[in-house]
């Protein structure tokens, strides 16, 4: 497990933020990202595998499906309707990406603790 430090704290919620903010924009991305922090893609992508061990992208995906089980435990929006509001085009493509993630469907978040 990486030590995450106060300033990478800080640079992680600057990060998760702007990408909330972005959520529903399918086409929000990397570029998109470092744009909005002010940032090169390479610098960005630096601080941010140093900090996270993760690629800017996988970094977006996690926020996206973050919010994803959020709106699917407390909503009552069906798959395909949170895959849309936190920026999949596919809902395919989500369903794989969440059972990635989790190891379950999204259709069973409800029914199941994910922290």
């Amino acid at each position: 497990m990486l030590e995450i430090n106060h300033q990478d704290k800080d640079f992680l919620s600057q990060l998760t933020s702007v990408v909330e903010e972005n959520l529903a924009d399918e086409n929000f991305g990397v570029s998109e990202l470092a744009e909005a922090i002010n940032m090169s893609r390479s610098n960005l992508l630096r601080k941010l595998k140093k900090s996270t061990g993760l690629s800017v992208s996988l970094f977006i995906r996690q926020v996206r499906l973050k919010r994803a089980v959020v709106l699917l435990q407390s909503s009552s929006k069906n798959v395909s309707e949170v895959s849309f509001a936190v920026g999949f085009s596919s809902t395919s493509y989500f369903i794989k990406c969440f059972r990635e993630e989790y190891g379950f469907p999204p259709g069973e978040a409800s029914k199941r603790k994910i922290e």
